[in-house]
């Protein structure tokens, strides 16, 4: 048989008053726990920002700047474009500065919570840099303009000043960071070179200067070298016929220079000394003495030369040798017989690449021709060029001989 056991219950006093110390310690504890936890912090009424400087250069470090009103301290972003580029925490005062490295321009915000700055522009401009080839006067060199960063595909423009005047523009597209030209140094002395790189993307326009001085130096027969190419490339460019344009100065390139020399009342030298130089920086093309007929061959006997005149202009020039007593016939004449040799009208002598024009007068190849008048009253010409001549002239052509 089993005996049921009975439970002794706490009276129902101590019940209620062990509940009503659960809800005491519940409050308390609640009370530490509102005591514990900071208060609801407001968002500032305003925010200020200022940049260390308004343009930079691709990686400068750039310092923004501010107030939070009214002041205390509190979290701050700072937003380039949108996007969030530097963090700080405000001073009591709610004084802010952060930095950041600018890889890019636009908009720059502080923003405290909610409340955002007046948007402040940033200008990033690329970084430039320029190297060139070797420079020797009027031969191309190569310019070389580095951008960074390399992704920078814009439009670069370069303007070339020589002695005041602007003397070449050249544009281009930047590729994998560089710009490339080819600039005419068509002188010598200063050059000043004006690169300009446009804005591209979140990149502004960015412009850089510098100044080149092209170095001239002697040339005479036996000279080699690049200086050598220049000045044959300058005699080309004003119409006086050369042999070739190479790094090695002949004696026909020496007839070349001589025809220069008398063209523009130089020392018939046949050396390009600072005088030539200077001559040929600037020098305009030489003027025929007739416009009419449009072909035509004339003859300066004061100056020595013989210019191949083609629609007006000068199509090229040579030097000649003519009378040396001054008999050389003057005048309107035409070209009235060609022959390749010697013709018997002419007399025995060795002659090539003849062209008659009045009685036993004539243009022809002949192995000296100075610089001054010394034949017997025929118009000599240097060899190398005679054919030439020969080849650019017709019978019947009008042909000029003045003085």
């Amino acid at each position: 048989m089993r005996t049921r056991q009975s439970r002794t219950r706490p009276p129902r006093a101590t019940r209620l008053s062990l509940a009503m110390s659960l809800v005491l310690i519940s409050l308390l504890a609640a009370l530490v726990l509102a005591a514990a936890a900071p208060a609801a912090q407001a968002d500032p009424t305003s925010v200020t920002c200022r940049l260390s400087a308004a343009a930079v250069q691709y990686g400068d470090h750039v310092t923004v700047s501010g107030q939070l009103t009214p002041g205390v301290p509190q979290a701050v972003t700072i937003t380039l474009g949108g996007a969030a580029v530097a963090t700080t925490t405000s001073a009591a005062s709610g004084a802010f500065s952060a930095g950041f490295v600018a890889h890019a321009g636009g908009d720059v915000v502080a923003a405290a919570g909610a409340t955002q700055s007046a948007p402040v522009h940033l200008d990033v401009q690329p970084l430039l840099d320029v190297s060139h080839g070797t420079v020797v006067p009027f031969l191309k060199t190569r310019y070389v303009l580095a951008i960074t960063p390399s992704s920078y595909s814009g439009q670069v423009s370069l303007s070339l000043t020589h002695r005041g005047a602007v003397v070449a523009t050249l544009r281009t597209r930047a590729h994998d960071g560089k710009a490339t030209f080819a600039v005419p140094l068509s002188g010598i002395d200063a050059f000043d070179l004006a690169f300009a790189a446009a804005a591209d993307g979140a990149l502004s326009a960015r412009s850089l200067q510098t100044r080149v001085q092209v170095k001239w130096s002697r040339v005479a027969v036996g000279s080699h070298g690049p200086m050598v190419k220049g000045l044959l490339t300058a005699l080309a460019r004003l119409k006086v016929r050369v042999p070739g344009i190479g790094s090695s100065f002949s004696g026909q390139d020496g007839d070349a220079l001589v025809a220069f020399q008398k063209a523009y009342g130089l020392s018939r030298s046949r050396v390009a000394d600072h005088a030539v130089w200077r001559k040929l920086d600037g020098a305009r093309l030489i003027k025929p003495r007739y416009k009419s007929p449009s072909v035509h061959v004339e003859v300066d006997k004061a100056r020595q030369i013989l210019m191949v005149v083609r629609n007006g202009a000068v199509y090229g020039y040579i030097p000649v040798s003519t009378g040396a007593t001054d008999n050389t016939p003057e005048g309107s004449f035409g070209i009235r017989q060609k022959s390749p040799a010697t013709s018997p009208l002419y007399g025995s002598g060795s002659l090539t690449w003849v062209m008659g024009f009045v009685g036993n007068f004539a243009i022809h190849g002949y192995p000296i021709v100075p610089s001054f008048p010394a034949s017997h009253g025929c118009i000599r010409e240097p060899l190398w060029v005679a054919n030439w001549t020969y080849s650019q002239s017709f019978v019947g052509e009008r042909l000029y001989v003045y003085h």
